[in-house]
């Protein structure tokens, strides 16, 4: 009997539980990566025979596919309205440094292809995707995941559709390789659904629009922060590798999703490239694995009517300004980061007695903010009141 691809274990909600993923597991080799993907650089005219491994086989979703012209610097750039800033980041803070005492340093190398210690461990994928996305990963009667499924041997799922929002999860388990080959069965799917945009985070695009005459597509993958050292590298080594190595383009969210310590990391490239770029992303994070176990927080779709932006304005006497902002603005950049919401105040108004708050965020963080300036507001003038008495 067909599994229910909208009834399936593999949810946000409740991730695959996988005990035995770091049996097996042995120190990375110190060799290059192996193969025709080597010394691959974004500009050759011709990256058709990238991939050392043809992702494609005889997949019910294979077709031929042309190589990327250009790629970008490992960047980040969440696309985020809420962020104040748009910098690049390297992850200096997460690097995984091993060159000490002549010791391999795993996170300026790259793992080889050719290296099959790990090659039974098992690893467990995130994929962000719009609800049109997933009908096509999904097909009509779940004939494309199912095909999938059985082709690579993995465990493939994706989440239910949570009313008021676009975004779904699809979750991809199994052996290394294995899951890059169904990840790339995926992606080649995704060349028969046309292009959306959006200008929200998370689904509004990193890159650029993906080049359909070169059958370039993009995948998002969800990668928990305490593995991103190691799959950045030193000094964004490793990234820079990934795209030059193998011809794509791999740009990574600064920020976490909402209520999660996961972070986008969006690929984007022909089928075959991504294929084989996934193959070193699974043996960078299986080095890290144990990073992640019991620490990972994961992303669940919600409601965008709970993120959408609202503004809202009070007045509060000149008198009181101060005290609610408190010495060197402690107090009001408390009351910023415990209700997540932007609060900006007014200049003084010649012949007006108040000043102007201007709060902006989400419904839920407006209200907090308003909720906790008011009992500070209560607060003073109690305190006041006593001092007079």
């Amino acid at each position: 009997m067909t599994e229910s691809l909208f009834d399936t274990n593999f949810t946000s909600e409740n991730e695959p539980k996988l005990t035995n993923t770091t049996s097996g597991i042995q120190p990375a080799t110190q060799a290059q990566p192996q193969g025709g993907s080597q010394g691959i650089t974004p500009n050759n005219a011709d990256h058709s025979n990238a991939g050392s491994t043809n992702a494609t086989g005889n997949s019910p979703a294979a077709s031929n596919s042309h190589a990327v012209h250009s790629t970008t610097a490992p960047t980040t750039n969440d696309g985020a309205d809420h962020q104040e800033h748009h910098d690049h980041d390297h992850d200096h803070d997460h690097d995984h440094d091993h060159d000490h005492d002549g010791e391999y340093d795993q996170s300026t190398s790259l793992p080889s292809l050719d290296d099959n210690s790990n090659a039974d461990a098992l690893i467990n994928y995130r994929v962000l995707v719009s609800a049109k996305e997933a009908g096509c990963l999904i097909g009509q009667n779940g004939k494309v995941i199912d095909s999938i499924r059985e082709e690579t041997n993995t465990k493939a799922g994706i989440s239910r559709l949570v009313p008021g929002t676009h975004e779904r999860i699809l979750t991809v388990s199994g052996k290394l390789d294995d899951c890059a080959k169904a990840l790339s069965y995926f992606a080649q799917a995704l060349l028969g659904s046309s292009i959306e945009t959006y200008n929200y985070f998370p689904l509004k695009q990193l890159s650029s629009i993906p080049c359909v005459e070169h059958e370039t597509t993009i995948l998002r993958l969800l990668i928990p922060n305490s593995q991103m050292g190691t799959l950045i590298g030193s000094k964004g080594a490793r990234i820079q590798q990934i795209q030059h190595n193998f011809a794509i383009s791999m740009i990574a969210s600064k920020s976490f999703l909402p209520g999660s310590n996961e972070r986008l990391v969006e690929l984007q490239g022909t089928v075959d490239d991504l294929y084989d770029a996934l193959r070193v992303i699974s043996r960078c994070l299986i080095e890290d694995f144990s990073s992640s176990v019991g620490t990972t927080t994961y992303y669940v779709p919600k409601s965008h009517q709970l993120t959408r932006k609202s503004t809202a304005t009070i007045s509060f006497p000149n008198d009181m300004v101060g005290a609610l902002i408190g010495k060197n603005g402690s107090r009001i950049q408390g009351v910023r980061k415990v209700s997540g919401a932007m609060i900006g105040i007014g200049e003084a108004v010649e012949g007006s007695n108040e000043r102007v708050f201007t709060i902006t965020g989400t419904q839920p963080a407006v209200e907090k903010a308003k909720s906790l300036l008011y009992h500070n507001l209560e607060r003073e003038e109690q305190r006041r009141a006593e001092a007079t008495e």
